[in-house]
């Protein structure tokens, strides 16, 4: 079965997909081998035909590829069938535009046009592009089946995650009930306010959104803890509208909250750093830490958790760090601006 003629989840992938790296390369690999086969087949001067061939063929390709370009950039979103009927329109036309000028080059001037020559070439040039499209529909396929299954991923990731978050929240809200009714109450309003963003379906959303929720659940744990918990935020010239995604900050926090204020009886203070760092923003957070102290179990989840999602988002290019020093524990992620993948349902 043809994929570009059946396949519904590569729809709008088309353009971007040959507009990609790997896409520009198929098709200068492309336009070289018909350039070399054709060449061959000729039985000319063989090095004078395959360099004039070959400015032909690559000639067609990056044209068409510019056509493509000037298309995703200023029109609105095609569906692949358009995009796929754009394409050979534009290969094609192409073809015939530069088999008719070539003609008459300083090379080959021939008077009157040649058409046999023009719809030879235009023949060759629509099988050439029917296999590369078929290869391209492959390959976009597979990006999209990768996709579905980082995206099916992530769900879960995101659903081991919320419930933790809730379960650390409603541990705080049962023993404000006790302690201090009031403070129940207000903390109950605060954290209704925050799994309005906590369990949205967005995966991604602004630095802004994240801080405001990591600030959320500082409030809620402000009422347990009180004056053992101290905030110390620093935020340095960073753009709040930047991309991150959802629950990267609060669970770097919640760790350090249950892992290093929640054990020890004096409490201790909590840095919160946001910044730039050669182009990479930076979210450090940093609590007191006793190795001799005990911590509720099951607290490890937060940063498995992270690693893992920041290795689907940005592959290799983030990196989530940890050390000990001076009875500190220093959590630091770094994320690439603009690397951030798009994965299906994030936005």
């Amino acid at each position: 079965m043809t994929p570009w003629a059946h396949s519904t989840s590569i729809d709008r992938g088309l353009f971007k997909a040959m507009l990609t790296e790997r896409g520009i390369l198929a098709m200068i690999i492309a336009s070289q081998a018909v350039a070399f086969i054709y060449t061959l087949a000729s039985g000319k001067d063989f090095w004078l035909s395959l360099g004039l061939v070959s400015l032909f063929t690559h000639a067609n390709a990056f044209v068409t590829l510019s056509l493509i370009a000037l298309v995703l950039r200023f029109s609105k979103p095609l569906s692949f069938k358009s995009e796929l009927g754009l394409v050979l329109v534009f290969f094609q036309s192409v073809c015939i535009v530069t088999s008719v000028l070539v003609q008459y080059s300083p090379f080959t001037p021939v008077e009157p046009v040649d058409w046999p020559f023009v719809i030879n070439n235009n023949a060759i040039c629509g099988f050439v592009v029917i296999l590369l499209l078929h290869f391209m529909a492959i390959y976009i396929d597979n990006l999209n089946t990768i996709a579905h299954a980082a995206n099916a991923e992530l769900e879960a990731l995101q659903a081991r995650i919320r419930p933790h978050f809730l379960h650390n929240a409603l541990n705080t809200l049962a023993e404000l009930c006790h302690e201090s009714p009031n403070d129940a109450e207000e903390a109950a309003l605060t954290m209704a306010k925050l799994m309005q963003v906590a369990f949205a379906r967005n995966k991604t959303h602004s630095l802004e959104q994240e801080i405001s929720l990591t600030k959320g659940y500082l409030t809620i744990e402000k009422y347990r803890f009180e004056h053992r918990l101290m905030v110390v935020w620093s935020i340095n010239n960073v753009n709040l509208n930047v991309k991150v995604p959802a629950l990267i900050l609060q669970p770097l926090v919640e760790n350090a909250v249950v892992h290093g204020i929640e054990p020890m009886r004096e409490g201790g203070v909590i840095n919160i750093e946001v910044g730039f760092v050669n182009s990479m923003l930076t979210l450090k957070v940093d609590n007191p830490f006793n190795a001799g102290s005990k911590s509720r179990s099951g607290q490890g989840i937060a940063l498995e958790n992270i690693t893992r999602r920041l290795l689907i988002y940005y592959g290799e290019k983030a990196t989530l760090k940890t050390s000990q020093k001076s009875g500190r524990f220093v959590l630091t992620v770094m994320l690439p601006l603009g690397a951030l993948n798009e994965i299906s349902g994030s936005r």
